[in-house]
């Protein structure tokens, strides 16, 4: 349990001598945010033009200089946010002169930039977001997210930040789970949404408020499968998926690449149905700060309509209210044999670090070995398709606080 009246935050500038300043004394309406559509992190206050060891702070703290916000909660610290400073605005009066800075952190650039990107079909979804990052000098620290087998990926003049989402809705949409981009300390991750390990609970009381709204706005119940037309005229309807249509018809077109065979477009198209197929309902919720909190995390609510286990679609932070704005949708939770079809179709390697659900781990992979029960927890898997097959897959644990996995497992066991 977070204790608001024990939160606190530091506010640290490290100038182009690499100079650690704290510069908290100088600073109101410190605040930070992850936008639903947006790659980086954003970091935004106002600054007095205070004097540091006799020098004015705007001869110090200047564009692209680093920003860190550091909080203290009652059972934890850390950097909550960091980024290089892209604005300053100068404000002077005849009593004094401020700053209104922001910053973002090292995603910035690739969110501000376009490219054009192509991979041949078969490329893997981890692989292709490497290559896409590394060409960007950015090295993705941690990855658990989607891991599947495209058709051609081809985008011309495109915004990365739209790239990056794009092959991650393609990789959900062929079966891998749902993940978003974010960065931490410099260090970036894809990581799947609603994996963290703290899950906050938030119920209805004098300090949290909620907003819920339903909409058929964005309504999905049909989609039309057609194909590469190169002729004049209407390309041909290769086939259609019906979502429920109690609320009318809502029509999407799905182009059929030569690439991807007609039952995976349908799948796709499922997939679509599935994700936009019921009305959208869109929450608010306004409460104490919890400053580790991020987008993606999942958190528990039991406030007004609001009662389950919801995912952050985007969240801020306002440090000098110590309150927080999330934006939350509905946690939709896969059944046990919606799990087991997709790790089957997945093409997991030896070396993928992958989500264990936690049950039984086994001696060896032949049918008779003899098992033992462990906790869930992140694990990397070792080798695949053992001798008995009973049993294929054999996990090793990547934090021991986690789980104790280390043995073979069943397929279903993962993602």
């Amino acid at each position: 349990m977070i204790e608001v009246s024990k939160t606190r935050y530091d506010v640290i500038a490290i100038t182009e001598k690499g100079v650690q300043l704290n510069i908290t004394q100088a600073v109101e309406g410190l605040g930070w945010e992850e936008g639903e559509d947006e790659l980086a992190m954003k970091i935004s206050f106002e600054m007095y033009n205070a004097k540091y060891n006799n020098q004015l702070l705007s001869t110090l703290i200047k564009i692209g200089c680093v920003i860190a916000v550091k909080a203290y909660w009652s059972g934890g610290k850390g950097i909550v946010a960091m980024g290089n400073i892209t604005e300053c605005e100068r404000n002077t009066t005849k009593s004094d002169e401020t700053f209104k800075v922001t910053a973002y952190d090292n995603l910035y650039n690739m969110q501000k930039s376009q490219d054009n990107i192509y991979f041949a079909a078969g490329k893997g979804t981890k692989s292709a977001l490497q290559s896409i990052f590394s060409s960007w000098g950015i090295t993705l620290s941690e990855y658990s997210g989607p891991n599947v087998k495209h058709a051609k990926i081809l985008y011309k003049n495109s915004n990365l930040g739209d790239i990056v989402r794009g092959i991650l809705d393609e990789a959900k949409k062929k079966g891998g789970c749902k993940a978003i981009v974010r960065s931490t300390e410099n260090k970036v991750a894809v990581v799947k949404i609603g994996g963290n390990k703290d899950v906050y609970h938030f119920e209805g009381n004098n300090s949290v408020e909620a907003n819920h709204k339903v909409s058929i706005a964005n309504l999905v119940t049909r989609v039309k499968i057609v194909g590469s037309e190169k002729k004049e005229g209407c390309p041909k309807v290769e086939a259609t998926v019906n979502g429920k249509t109690q609320y009318g018809i809502f029509q999407k077109i799905m182009n059929h690449s030569s690439s991807d065979s007609l039952a995976d477009a349908k799948k796709a198209a499922q997939e679509m149905i599935d994700e936009d197929g019921t009305p959208e309902e869109t929450s608010k919720v306004i409460s104490p700060d919890v400053p580790p909190l991020r987008k993606g995390d999942m958190v528990h609510l039991q406030v007004g309509a609001l009662n389950g286990f919801f995912i952050v679609l985007s969240v801020q932070h306002n440090a000098d209210g110590g309150k927080m704005t999330m934006e939350v949708e509905k946690y939709k939770e896969e059944s046990a044999e919606t799990k087991k079809e997709k790790a089957e179709k997945k093409n997991y390697e030896v070396g993928d670090v992958v989500n264990f659900h936690g049950g039984t781990h086994y001696i060896s992979s032949y049918p008779d070995a003899k098992g033992y029960k462990v906790s869930a927890g992140r694990a990397k898997i070792t080798k695949k398709n053992g001798s008995g097959k009973a049993h294929p897959w054999c996990l090793v644990t990547e934090d021991w606080n986690q789980t104790h996995v280390w043995g073979w497992v069943d397929d279903g066991t993962f993602d």
